[in-house]
């Protein structure tokens, strides 16, 4: 199946804020392919202000980076890794949307549904 898991990092230096969002996108990747599965799409959205204070780790945040990742897995890989995302202290939130293919061949991430452009 096709997921997308949307994702906001937290930033720890304000002069690199791609820095944390970069080793998680690692991470997330290595944890997929090692699973057989296969990445499609990684979108960067950049670092965005929250809409409301995130407390994690008792650290409160009010910034983070935010990211897409495409890729097609089992369902048991997904569970995995949305657990994984969760336990994470990196990860601020996340969010898995599993995407049907039946309907289209190529469907396109959720920002390119938005637009229009498929």
């Amino acid at each position: 199946m096709y997921y997308e898991l949307f994702a906001i990092a937290r930033i720890t230096d304000p002069l690199h804020v791609t820095k944390e969002a970069t080793k998680i996108a690692s991470t997330v990747g290595k944890l997929i392919l090692n699973n057989r599965g296969i990445i499609r799409d990684i979108t960067s959205l950049g670092a965005k202000p929250l809409p409301k204070i995130i407390s994690k780790e008792q650290e409160r945040h009010f910034q983070g980076y935010h990211f897409l990742m495409g890729f097609d897995s089992s369902s048991k890989v997904q569970a995995q890794l949305l657990r994984t995302l969760r336990k994470d202290p990196r990860i601020l939130r996340a969010s898995i949307i599993k995407h049907d293919l039946r309907k289209s061949l190529n469907p396109g991430t959720s920002i390119d549904q938005t637009l229009g452009v498929n």
